[in-house]
C-alpha cells in the first residue's frame, strides 16, 4: 500500500470514528449533549409494557391498570448517563422539543415528586423506578445494576410520545433519574408497530424427534409459543402439539421429561416458576386434548439456568425460550 493510500484510509478512520460512536442512537430520539450510551438493544419483534398515563402506585410493578398500555412492533431499548452538572429537567425538555419538531405528540408527561404520575399523589423517584421494571427487570445492559436503583434518590420524570406514520405508530418512553450519585439516566425505549416477520416457526415432525430422542437423548422445540410473562399456550403451537401427541400415540411405551426454558431476562426465582407453568401446560393439553397419558408425561422447569446460547442478544435468548423433551 503507498504512502498516499495509507494516509488517505488513515484519514477515512478518523472522520468514520465520531459516526461509529453515535451508530447506535435511535434516528428518531437522538442523544442529549455528550450523553453516555450504557445501553443499547433492539428486538426486531416483540411486546412491551409502558407508561401512557398517570398510574396507579399499589400494584404497578404489575404493570397493569389505569396508564399501562401494552404495544407490540420492533422495539430499541437505549439507556444514557446525563453529562455532569446536566439535570433530568433539562433533558426532558429538550427531548420533548426535539420530538415535537419531528412531528411527535407529546401524550403524556409527569414528575413524582409533583404528584403528577402516580394517582395517589407524589412519591419519590424510585418508586418510578421499580415501575419501570415491573414484572421481569428491565435488561441491565451496560449500567450495570437495575435501573430502579438509578432513581433511589431524588425526583423521577417521564414522557410519552407518540407519532402516526403510514407504515405505524411510533411509540417513545422515556424516563429521566434526578439521582447524581449515581449518575442521572436516562431510560428510553422506542417501539416502532409494524409487521411480524411469518412463517417463522419450524414445527418438528414426529419422525425427527423419535430419530433424535433414540440417538441424542433428547430435542429442542421452539414452535411451542406463550405470550409474555404467561403460561396459556398460544393457538399457533398446535402444529407443534399435535406432533408430539402422533410420536406418543405410535409409541405406547414412551414415556418423556417436558423441560420448560426461559431467557436470562428478569429474576431466576421469577423464570423457574414461569418454566414449570409452561412445562405443566404442556403436559396438560397433550393430557386433555389428545388423550395422552398423563403419567408418561412428567413436566418440569429449568428457568434460565440451562441456557444453550447466550443471553446478551435477541438471538441467543430465543434459542434458550424451548420447550425440550428428554427421554425417560
Amino acid at each position: 500500500m503507498s504512502p498516499s493510500t495509507k494516509l488517505f484510509s488513515l484519514l477515512v478512520a478518523l472522520f468514520l470514528a465520531p459516526l461509529a460512536a453515535i451508530a447506535q442512537d435511535h434516528p428518531l430520539l437522538g442523544r442529549y449533549g455528550d450523553s453516555r450510551q450504557v445501553g443499547y438493544k433492539v428486538d426486531a419483534y416483540d411486546e412491551a409494557r409502558i407508561i401512557t398515563g398517570k398510574i396507579n402506585e399499589r400494584g404497578s410493578t404489575a404493570q397493569d391498570g389505569p396508564g399501562w398500555a401494552l404495544i407490540e412492533g420492533k422495539i430499541t431499548t437505549l439507556y444514557y448517563i446525563l453529562p455532569a452538572g446536566r439535570t433530568s429537567l433539562e433533558a426532558q425538555r429538550n427531548y420533548e422539543a426535539a420530538l415535537k419538531a419531528k412531528g411527535f405528540e407529546i401524550a403524556f408527561s409527569c414528575s413524582t415528586e409533583a404528584g403528577t404520575c402516580f394517582n395517589e399523589g407524589s412519591f419519590p423517584g424510585l418508586f418510578l423506578g421499580l415501575a419501570l421494571d415491573g414484572r421481569v427487570d428491565l435488561p441491565k445492559l451496560q449500567l450495570g445494576d437495575f435501573v430502579r436503583n438509578f432513581f433511589g434518590k431524588g425526583n423521577g420524570r417521564y414522557v410519552y410520545a407518540k407519532l402516526n406514520r403510514p407504515t405505524g405508530t411510533v411509540h417513545v418512553s422515556l424516563a429521566f433519574s434526578d439521582d447524581e450519585s449515581r449518575g442521572r439516566a436516562v431510560i428510553a425505549r422506542v417501539i416502532e408497530s409494524t409487521t411480524m416477520d411469518t412463517g417463522m416457526i419450524k414445527v418438528v415432525e414426529a419422525d425427527e424427534m423419535s430419530r433424535s430422542l433414540d440417538t441424542q437423548g433428547r430435542i429442542n422445540l421452539y414452535g411451542i409459543l406463550f405470550d409474555f410473562d404467561k403460561a396459556e399456550i398460544k393457538p399457533e403451537s398446535q402444529p407443534q402439539i399435535q406432533q408430539i401427541a402422533a410420536l406418543l400415540k405410535r409409541d405406547p411405551a414412551l414415556r418423556l421429561d417436558v423441560i420448560g426454558h426461559t431467557d436470562g431476562q428478569g429474576g431466576a426465582a421469577y423464570n423457574l416458576r414461569l418454566s414449570d407453568a409452561r412445562a405443566f401446560a404442556v403436559v396438560a393439553e397433550l393430557a386433555m386434548r389428545h388423550g395422552i397419558d398423563r403419567t408418561r408425561l412428567n413436566p418440569i422447569g429449568k428457568g434460565m439456568g440451562q441456557p444453550i446460547a447466550s443471553n446478551a442478544d435477541e438471538a441467543g435468548r430465543a434459542q434458550n425460550r424451548r420447550v425440550e423433551l428428554v427421554k425417560r
